[in-house]
């Protein structure tokens, strides 16, 4: 396979991709592991409380503002990504179908109502999912966000030549085990 061979895809965004790419993003960006982790921390220090609490004093002792503020972390450390899902995909939905074409030279997507090339130099890495690729900027927040589903290739063979174009450019880090898994460390 020659990484000079432009891979296309072609696809309508929907839901799952979205997610599984904040989902991603959330990860592999220092900004969103610092944010998780303060989540879950808090979470588990509001347990341990509540917990504490109610062995030692009874069911009476604690307040139902503990117990909102325990739902709500809750609700949060479950829930935000999908929201922001279900949000982007409006977004997604009212651009339409996607044409995506991968080379040497970057990335151009052609939609219904917008158009766009971004040079590699854009990204600093790449992530692959289990159903999608997903390229990240390399700042400390991890904004910029390009979600390749890999049901959008046009032949089966597209998935390795995607990887090698990417790979040729880019850090590649591939989720989970597999045929031709790689375990490589992701740059903080």
């Amino acid at each position: 396979m020659t990484v000079g061979t432009p891979v296309r895809l072609t696809y309508s965004v929907t839901w799952r991709e979205i997610s599984d790419g904040l989902g991603i993003q959330l990860r592999h960006s220092p900004v969103g592991r610092w944010c998780f982790r303060v989540l879950w921390t808090l979470g588990a220090f509001l347990g341990f409380v509540i917990v504490a609490n109610l062995l030692t004093r009874g069911l009476d002792s604690v307040g139902a503002g503990v117990w909102r503020f325990l739902l709500t972390v809750c609700l949060l450390l479950v829930a935000f990504r999908r929201l922001m899902a279900l949000a982007l995909l409006g977004y997604a939905r009212h651009l339409g179908e996607h044409r995506v074409t991968v080379d040497v030279s970057g990335i151009r997507t052609v939609t219904e109502r917008h158009t766009n090339e971004t040079g590699w130099t854009f990204y600093g890495r790449c992530v692959e999912g289990p159903r999608v690729f997903v390229l990240l900027t390399p700042d400390v927040w991890g904004t910029g966000v390009m979600v390749l589903p890999k049901r959008g290739r046009d032949a089966p063979q597209d998935a390795d030549r995607l990887r090698e174009l990417i790979g040729a450019r880019l850090t590649a880090v591939r989720l989970g085990k597999g045929p031709g898994w790689v375990p490589r460390r992701v740059s903080r």
